[in-house]
């Protein structure tokens, strides 16, 4: 299985999985049941990644995904409805399906949390990623200064062709192209970011366009054929003033 580390931290297991059709046909390790996929390929993958990161498969937990805001604790398995996840839970893994939309991973290893989100052009006009670290710094008393930030591949400013709908939101990250607009999330979300109080110094971007860039799913590029790539985070320690 191909996977990208996100943050250098052996603290963490943190990453995103890329395009692998080396062991299942097309779309190859998905993470989320599509007319491309089947419940059973969908949960071999999720066992593939499992075996990967040495941890039960019942430890990674992922939630229903609607493009919305909400933004759920997690201690275990759920079938919830969200599109964030926060845990204080180490072994416990959180991840968020992509394929074009920006996985942003996020953690404070001084108080042992950390987060996955999934924000797509809604999820970005709704600054999931701003009450994401409000909720970290008001419940789980943790400084912007030691937050750090993880943006996935995403479908890139310089390709990301949208409508009216997400110009009326988003204006100030859209450029005019004839009748419609290019969309830049990476920046729309970094700048949320930088509003919540984070540092450019403590976010790491990765730049590479999911619709021109192969190496990643893209539901723009393959349409209903396209699988769903996993961004994930999870802590291995108990923090010293947990304990």
């Amino acid at each position: 299985m191909k996977i990208i580390k996100a943050f250098n931290d052996d603290r963490l297991l943190s990453g995103i999985t890329q395009v692998d059709n080396t062991e299942f046909p097309w779309p190859g390790y998905s993470f989320s049941i599509s007319p491309a996929t089947t419940p059973e390929h969908v949960e071999r993958s999720y066992l593939a990644l499992a075996r990967e990161l040495d941890v039960d498969r019942e430890r990674i937990v992922t939630v229903h995904q609607v493009h919305g805001t909400e933004i759920l604790v997690a201690d275990s398995r759920t079938q919830a409805q969200a599109d964030a996840l926060i845990t204080t839970t180490p072994g416990l893994i959180v991840g968020v399906k992509l394929a074009d939309c920006c996985g942003v991973l996020m953690y404070d290893a001084s108080v042992g949390v950390v987060a996955a989100i999934h924000s797509g052009w809604r999820g970005t006009a709704g600054n999931i990623v701003g009450k994401t670290i409000e909720i970290l710094t008001s419940r789980f008393k943790t400084k912007t200064s030691d937050i750090r930030v993880w943006l996935s591949p995403c479908a890139s400013g310089s390709h990301y062709e949208v409508g009216e709908d997400v110009f009326q939101v988003l204006a100030k990250h859209c450029t005019p192209l004839g009748s419609k607009w290019l969309f830049d999330n990476h920046q729309a979300i970094r700048d949320q970011c930088f509003s919540a109080g984070i540092g450019e110094q403590n976010i790491d971007v990765r730049s590479e366009c999911t619709i021109t860039d192969e190496q990643w799913h893209s539901y723009r590029r393959d349409g209903e054929r396209s699988g769903r790539m996993l961004a994930f985070i999870g802590l291995r320690f108990t923090p010293e003033k947990s304990q």
